[in-house]
C-alpha cells in the first residue's frame, strides 16, 4: 500500500490526499473509506506517519481494504473547528463558532472535488463511506459534524476538546441526529493524563468523553463504536491516536 499524498487547493483550501494503493482494477468490489481529516498547516510529516501506521498494520492483519485520507489544511483553528462562539481558554484567542463554514466547505467542495477527481477509483466501490476525522477542536468538530450531515457515517475524534462548553446540551438536543443509523462508526480516544490538570473546564474532558461515548454507543439503538485510553497528555503522538482511529474503523467498522 503507498504511503505518498497528492496536494490539491480546493477552493483556497489546501489538501493532502493519500491512496491505499489498492489495485483498481480487481474483480472483487469492496466498500471503499473516505476519511476527511482537519489538519493545521505544515501537517506532512504528521499525515505520512499516521498513513505508514496505518498501512502497517492493516498489511499485518492482511486486510483487503480500500481507502483515502484526505487532510484538508486549516487557517484559523479557533474559528474552523468551534461549533459556536465560546470565551478563551489560555490567553485571547476566542472562538469564532465557524465551523459550520468549514462544513459547508467539506459537503460543498471538497466531497464533490474528491468524488469528481477519484472518479475511477470510486466508481467500482460497492460502498462509500465518509468519516469525519480530527484531533484536539478538530476533534469536537468531527463529532459535531457527523451530527449535522447525514452525508458522513462517523467520525474519529483522538482527545476531542469534549470539555466545550454546551457540547454535552448539544448531543441531547441532536439525540436523533447521533442514532439515525446503527451501522454507522464513532471512535473516541483520549490521553491518560488529560483529565489531570488545574483548568476546571479543561479537567471535564475525561468525564465529557465518557458522557458522549455512553450517549452515542451504550444503548442498544445506538450506533457502533470505540472508546480507547492512551498513555501520556494531550500531545502525545497525535499522529499514531489518529491512525489508530482510522485502523479501528478499517479493521472493525468499515469493510
Amino acid at each position: 500500500m503507498g504511503k505518498e499524498f497528492t496536494t490539491v487547493e480546493i477552493d483556497n483550501k489546501i489538501c493532502r490526499i493519500c491512496q491505499d494503493g489498492s489495485e483498481t482494477g480487481s474483480s472483487k468490489k469492496c466498500r471503499l473509506s473516505i476519511f476527511y481529516w482537519g489538519v493545521a498547516g505544515k501537517s506532512e510529516d504528521l499525515i505520512t506517519a499516521s498513513m505508514s501506521y496505518v498501512c502497517t498494520h492493516l498489511r499485518r492483519q492482511m486486510l483487503n481494504v480500500r481507502f483515502l485520507i484526505v487532510a484538508y489544511e486549516s487557517e484559523n483553528w479557533n474559528d474552523d473547528f468551534s461549533p459556536w462562539k465560546a470565551q478563551a481558554v489560555f490567553g485571547n484567542e476566542e472562538f469564532g463558532g465557524k465551523a459550520d463554514k468549514t462544513l459547508e466547505w467539506l459537503m460543498n467542495k471538497c466531497i464533490p472535488y474528491i468524488d469528481e477527481a477519484y472518479v475511477s477509483y470510486i466508481k467500482d466501490a460497492l460502498e462509500i463511506r465518509r468519516y469525519a476525522v480530527g484531533y484536539s477542536l478538530a476533534g469536537l468538530f468531527s463529532l459535531w459534524a457527523y451530527g449535522e450531515c447525514s452525508l458522513l457515517t462517523g467520525a474519529v475524534s483522538c482527545s476531542g476538546s469534549l470539555w466545550y462548553k454546551g457540547w454535552l446540551e448539544y448531543v441531547e438536543t441532536h439525540w436523533a441526529a447521533f442514532h439515525r443509523n446503527r451501522m454507522d462508526c464513532i471512535y473516541l480516544s483520549l490521553g491518560s493524563k488529560e483529565e489531570k490538570t488545574k483548568n476546571s473546564l479543561l479537567s471535564t474532558v475525561g468525564d465529557n468523553t465518557r458522557k458522549t461515548y455512553k450517549m452515542l454507543c451504550g444503548a442498544p439503538e445506538g450506533v457502533r463504536g470505540a472508546l480507547e485510553w492512551n498513555a501520556g497528555g494531550h500531545f502525545s503522538d497525535p499522529g499514531t491516536r489518529i491512525a489508530k482511529g482510522i485502523y479501528w474503523i478499517l479493521s472493525t467498522g468499515g469493510v
